[in-house]
């Protein structure tokens, strides 16, 4: 009996999770959905693969399924012409006429006069063997004078409302989870006949990912106000077109840069998403030498993303250090290359001295204050200045040559994450080992 009810426990896991993503999907977010089918079907299996899992399967679902409606997905206007965009559906051997444009794009005929139309097609079968062409089509028309009701246009297809997203609820503690994963330098290309070993972006990515899932099992449980999402310190390796970093440092890189800052924000989603299943998550903007500008696009396009999302704050502020106040604790936060002075020490007392002129109201209510900065890839600077800690970030990035050569070697490649008491200050700090 109990090797039966194993073999029906093995066969709801091959089975039964994918009928029951799809259903809840239609009321759950993607966060949502795939804990609920962690913990039903794939307990012993890391968060983000099974997110990945389900996600896969119902995009691939709906590709299988195109539900075309005749209510276009987007419309423009232009002097008089609306431009609508939409994927339509015709049954093989019908004819592609102005007429039955107009009809797929579910406008009504003798009321609007074709300007142009372009299709890009593919096919898909349909029941009783036969085919449906399925179009992306792009449809230009003029309403033909004394005909269309324009009040409809506006209210059915010019009234868009985006997607409001639903918070996850979670129970408020006394403590927060600082999450800092430095210096990752998404698609550096190391060689292992220069350099010892092999890192590219998808290297990094997969490291990337290996992180947010361990740290998400440590955390996962905790009762905690809020994570702090720090990762913009060289978040990608290179910041132009031709490959280099902001001030032109020519970079081996391994991927195009429309690539890489794709596949950049893909992961910071992921990232994103799978806190956002413990606590809110709060994530800002810092500059650094590496990525500049590709890092402020980035927390852009997350602000953009999750701009109707009530536990996920995005600070897009350019300044390049931030502070964050929680309880008895001022945190600041800076790449760590700009602040100028002619050492360590002399780099540190920099960074402990800006923080009381750039948050003095912040200073006079808190007890505990750090400075957590990146940019050396080591914690090789630990020092109290003037009741400042002064903490440099250890990262998970491999040695290029540059380091190898400049015997910048022995780093420990690891994230960090440190957990701020509300009345206590820093509690506890653990590492997140590549």
């Amino acid at each position: 009996m109990a090797g039966a009810g194993a073999e029906r426990q093995r066969l709801g896991v091959l089975m039964g999770w994918k009928e029951e993503s799809i259903e809840l999907k239609k009321t759950h977010s993607w966060a949502e959905t795939s804990n609920i089918i962690k913990e039903r079907y794939f307990p012993n299996e890391e968060q983000l693969k099974v997110y990945e899992k389900i996600k896969g399967y119902i995009r691939h679902q709906k590709r299988k399924n195109i539900n075309t409606s005749n209510t276009p997905q987007s419309v423009e206007y232009d002097n008089g012409k609306y431009t609508f965009k939409n994927i339509i559906k015709l049954i093989e051997g019908e004819e592609v006429t102005p007429e039955a444009m107009i009809k797929a794009h579910g406008l009504k005929c003798g009321t609007w006069e074709v300007v142009a139309y372009r299709n890009n097609l593919w096919e898909s079968q349909i029941k009783g063997g036969g085919k449906a062409i399925l179009y992306q089509s792009r449809l230009t028309a003029r309403p033909i004078e004394n005909s269309i009701d324009f009040a409809w246009i506006t209210k059915e297809l010019l009234n868009f409302k985006p997607k409001t997203y639903n918070p996850i609820p979670h129970d408020p503690g006394n403590e927060i989870a600082e999450v800092n994963i430095a210096d990752l330098h998404l698609g550096k290309l190391c060689w292992q006949g220069d350099t010892g070993e092999n890192y590219d972006h998808k290297i990094a990515r997969d490291n990337f990912r290996k992180i947010i899932s361990d740290i998400y099992s440590r955390l996962r449980g905790r009762k905690l106000d809020c994570i702090l999402f720090v990762w913009t310190n060289d978040f990608f390796n290179s910041d132009t077109i031709n490959k280099t970093t902001s001030n032109d440092t020519p970079q081996d890189t391994d991927v195009r840069w429309q690539k890489l800052y794709k596949v950049g924000c893909e992961i910071l989603i992921e990232a994103i998403e799978t806190f956002r299943m413990i606590a809110p998550v709060r994530t800002f903007y810092t500059a650094s030498n590496h990525d500049k500008m590709a890092s402020y696009y980035a927390i852009s396009f997350l602000s953009a993303w999750y701009r109707n999302c009530s536990d996920v704050e995005i600070d897009t502020d350019a300044y390049p250090r931030k502070y964050i106040e929680y309880g008895v604790n001022l945190i600041g936060f800076a790449h760590g290359d700009t602040e100028r002075g002619k050492g360590t020490k002399d780099k540190a007392s920099k960074l402990a001295s800006v923080m009381p002129n750039e948050a003095p109201q912040q200073w006079g209510r808190t007890k505990i204050r750090e400075m957590h900065s990146a940019h050396l890839h080591s914690e090789q600077m630990i020092q109290e200045i003037n009741g400042v800690i002064v903490r440099r970030i250890s990262s998970p990035t491999y040695l290029d040559t540059y380091h190898i050569e400049g015997g910048y070697v022995g780093a420990q490649r690891k994230a960090m994450i440190f957990i701020w008491d509300k009345t206590k200050g820093n509690t506890e700090i653990f590492n997140s080992y590549v």
